[in-house]
């Protein structure tokens, strides 16, 4: 199924209810002149002001792309986030690392959400304390938080894979992109259920498992 087409005479809305993937809105942002490098969310944000009415030279990025980085002995808990040159990239991996005494370090989901706040509110007393603190929050509440609903199919996948019925299948991921192609660009709201999945079984029956096709 194709995606969907962007016109700038699109009302906000109309743009709302689609599904767009994180390339579609770089190409729609490169192609009207507007800031490219953020998250999906920041896109979407760009995109919405200028289908506002907001000219393209109006709109400027949230956050600034740093590209110079720090080695990994010039990194502490007090070293600035902002200015100092630092960055999430394998130089801090191996800091956080050595910090934790762990062989492989994963910067997690709270870390890369307290960056890039700190880069949009332009915080200059942030430090990488901050990031520890933000990795030691184990459990963060990101039911509001906007770039975590920007990832539904990532949602979706999850939520298919949780049901029971969908253990009944062979290739789910298949199945499941079968059934996001159904709602991506229609107007319905882009979460499974299991409804949906029961409205198209007759046309996914070849992917259940012998046992469950006989």
């Amino acid at each position: 199924m194709e995606g969907p087409v962007f016109n700038q005479k699109m009302s906000v809305n109309e743009f709302k209810k689609q599904y767009w993937y994180k390339t579609e809105l770089e190409k729609i942002c490169r192609a009207h002149n507007l800031p490219t490098y953020g998250t999906k969310y920041e896109l979407s944000h760009y995109i919405i002001q200028f289908l506002n009415g907001v000219s393209a030279q109006q709109i400027k990025p949230i956050r600034k792309k740093n590209r110079r980085g720090l080695f990994t002995d010039q990194i502490r808990p007090e070293t600035k986030i902002l200015e100092s040159g630092f960055s999430l990239n394998k130089a801090a991996r191996l800091f956080f690392g050595n910090y934790y005494g762990v062989e492989k370090f994963s910067f997690t989901k709270t870390m890369a959400i307290k960056m890039r706040e700190v880069e949009a509110k332009c915080d200059k007393e942030a430090t990488v304390q901050d990031l520890i603190d933000a990795y030691e929050q184990k459990r963060p509440d990101l039911t509001n938080n906007n770039e975590e609903q920007t990832y539904q199919w990532n949602h979706f996948v999850r939520d298919f894979r949780n049901d029971s019925l969908a253990q009944k299948y062979r290739s789910p991921m298949k199945v499941a992109a079968f059934l996001w192609g159904k709602i991506k660009s229609s107007e319905q709201e882009k979460k499974y259920s299991r409804a949906l999945l029961l409205s198209y079984q007759d046309e996914i029956i070849e992917y259940l498992n012998n046992e469950e096709g006989k």
